[in-house]
């Protein structure tokens, strides 16, 4: 069982958010700034990407589980670890220029601009489940779509996506959806789902990102090889 309900949790969220207004609208802004890039992208698009999404899971890390959640689980400080974690993974990766977000259409493109809209559009669906806007969880400071919109981008990753980027999340998901089904939260039921199709999408990509690298570009001298018979 856990310490807590989900009305007691929902509270707590709204103790939260409103310890942290007017943070929620503007840090809900740089979300959607972040999918804009992988639209449109610019100088140093890649490393701004990375380095607000590793604030996201630090400062939740910290503010959301060790500060304050700590109060009503006694689990939170450990999964507070894993969010720093996460958040020095993805600052240590994308700050050097290893993650290149980019949207280029495609089962993988469009799944990862779905899960990034849902990511944002959190607060909507809290709002459609019955909850006060006081209770709403806005990507960026909240868990679950702060998860979610991670996955989103890293299906969004042009080129080879760093596997262990996606393990805390996927953990993440599974812990979040068990919660959600003891404590009844129907909304957050469907993380583990994203977690896992996130995770199978992203080997199936780097399967094929592979087989495109090893496959052979060209004859000798850089010419193309013309195909047998064809001489």
């Amino acid at each position: 069982m856990l310490p807590f309900t989900a009305d007691i949790l929902f509270s707590s969220i709204a103790q939260y958010n409103r310890a942290l207004w007017p943070l929620p609208p503007v840090v809900l802004l740089l979300g959607l700034g972040t999918v804009l890039l992988t639209l449109r992208p610019v100088r140093d698009g890649n490393r701004l990407i990375g380095a607000l999404l590793a604030a996201a899971w630090l400062w939740i890390g910290v503010g959301w589980h060790m500060l304050h959640f700590a109060r009503l689980d006694f689990a939170a400080p450990l999964y507070g670890v894993l969010f720093v974690l996460e958040g020095l993974l993805l600052l240590w990766i994308a700050i050097r220029g290893r993650l290149a977000f980019r949207f280029r259409g495609g089962l993988v493109g469009w799944v990862g601009l779905t899960l990034a809209m849902l990511a944002l559009a959190w607060p909507l669906v809290d709002r459609l489940a019955g909850l006060s806007w006081q209770s709403e969880r806005v990507v960026g400071l909240a868990p679950g779509p702060t998860t979610v919109l991670t996955l989103a981008l890293l299906l969004l990753v042009a080129n080879r996506t760093p596997w262990r980027l996606a393990i805390i999340p996927l953990l993440w998901t599974l812990i979040a959806g068990a919660t959600a089904w003891f404590l009844w939260i129907p909304q957050d039921l469907v993380l583990p789902v994203v977690g896992l199709g996130g995770a199978g999408l992203l080997l199936w990509k780097n399967r094929r990102y592979a087989a495109r690298s090893r496959a052979p570009r060209s004859g000798r001298g850089g010419a193309a090889s013309p195909p047998p018979g064809s001489s």
